[in-house]
């Protein structure tokens, strides 16, 4: 997905499919990408109680960036070189600025004296949740060990502006998500030139040896 420059939203529950599901149609209209979603077995087929309804998204069209005033969509002729120009100018921009506007990127815990960040994603999200939980740490522990967590909706391409403000003041970052480091790498490109930016953990601990596991299932 990457490669082709395809936008992948990753839901954590039921609930999020349903959601996500209308984001990334409405996405792919505004920026003209295909926008691809993470499906995983252990969430599409378990049973949950949804909330449906005309008015439960709002989708809001970004005003911070202009369109080419050709649009952005498929047309004849249209050449592989003119294609690919609109995608890397235009549909990229668009498509970070889209999932700014909808807030879909969220920060479900912020300590008010901030030092530690837990950055994840999708079904690693609710595994991080149950960890923390076993661990008893909860709203009030986390408060008092200045622990904050940031839940990414889109995993590729990483909104920077959000990320940014979340690392903001931050000591140490450990990212979470499943298989490859694709949020870990972004980070590392969008937070390397702040003047005081945290510690970057997550595939691996600051001395390169393995932390998270790249291989098989992420688990609490």
């Amino acid at each position: 997905m990457v490669s082709a420059m395809i936008p992948v939203l990753n839901p954590a529950t039921v609930q999020e499919y349903l959601d996500y599901g209308l984001y990334g149609i409405a996405l792919s209209r505004y920026s003209g990408c295909w926008v691809a979603m993470k499906c995983l077995t252990d969430t599409v087929e378990s049973s949950a109680t949804a909330y449906v309804g005309p008015d439960r998204v709002e989708i809001k069209i970004p005003g911070d960036i202009e369109p080419p005033a050709d649009g952005v969509h498929i047309r004849w002729p249209d050449t592989a070189t003119k294609q690919e120009n609109r995608l890397v100018r235009h549909k990229m921009p668009m498509v970070k600025a889209f999932i700014r506007a909808n807030g879909l990127d969220k920060i479900t815990q912020d300590a008010k004296i901030r030092k530690f960040g837990i950055v994840t994603t999708g079904k690693a999200w609710l595994d991080v949740e149950q960890a923390l939980g076993d661990l008893g740490i909860h709203e009030k522990e986390a408060e008092e060990i200045g622990l904050s967590v940031y839940k990414v909706a889109c995993s590729w391409p990483l909104e920077p502006q959000g990320i940014r403000a979340f690392a903001e003041g931050l000591d140490e970052i450990l990212v979470v998500e499943e298989k490859r480091s694709l949020i870990e790498e972004q980070m590392a490109r969008l937070l390397y030139d702040m003047e005081k930016r945290p510690v970057l953990v997550g595939k691996e601990d600051e001395a390169g040896e393995m932390l998270l596991p790249s291989d098989g299932e992420l688990t609490p």
